[in-house]
């Protein structure tokens, strides 16, 4: 007797491409922003259409995308490009954890930005910028990689303690 031969099946499935990743992350990002809104911040949404919601909101916008478009890439293998998006000054590792938690660190950017708490945000957000710049320089890291780190917690001290 001759026993049925059965091919090996081989999985077809490649990796999450750039465009799927990023698609995901907007989609996530509109989902959590459909929020309710209290009352008296429901005129926020008709001002920002309108181009208002000030710059608080505008920066940590801006943020939320390059820490969300980073964290993507650093999750689905793309160094390259995430280190491309700080204009080679930073490297950015491999690594799905990480990745993962600054994805998770855009989410919360945007949906501060979304709902008015700009100024609140930044205030706290100054710590982890600082511990970010910190741990640079205390690793011996160059200097160059401070830069836009830097320039957002700038952004951060701005809008946290001196806009109105």
């Amino acid at each position: 007797e001759m026993a049925a031969v059965v091919p090996e099946r081989r999985s077809t499935c490649v990796g999450p491409s750039i465009a799927s990743m990023l698609k995901l992350l907007l989609a996530s990002l509109a989902v959590s922003s459909a929020s309710v809104l209290e009352p008296k911040k429901a005129a926020q949404p008709a001002l920002r259409l309108r181009g208002g919601g000030g710059l608080g909101s505008a920066i940590l916008t801006m943020s939320a995308a390059a820490a969300g478009s980073t964290g993507a890439l650093m999750y689905i293998g793309k160094e390259d490009l995430a280190s491309l998006l700080w204009l080679n000054l930073n490297q950015w590792p491999a690594d799905k954890m990480l990745g993962s938690a600054v994805v998770g660190w855009a989410v919360g950017k945007f949906i501060c930005a979304r709902n008015g708490l700009a100024k609140e945000y930044c205030q706290l957000n100054i710590v982890p910028m600082l511990l970010m710049i910190l741990a640079n320089v205390m690793g011996g890291g160059p200097m160059t990689a401070n830069l836009l780190p830097a320039c957002f917690t700038a952004a951060y001290v701005y809008v946290g303690f001196v806009e109105d």
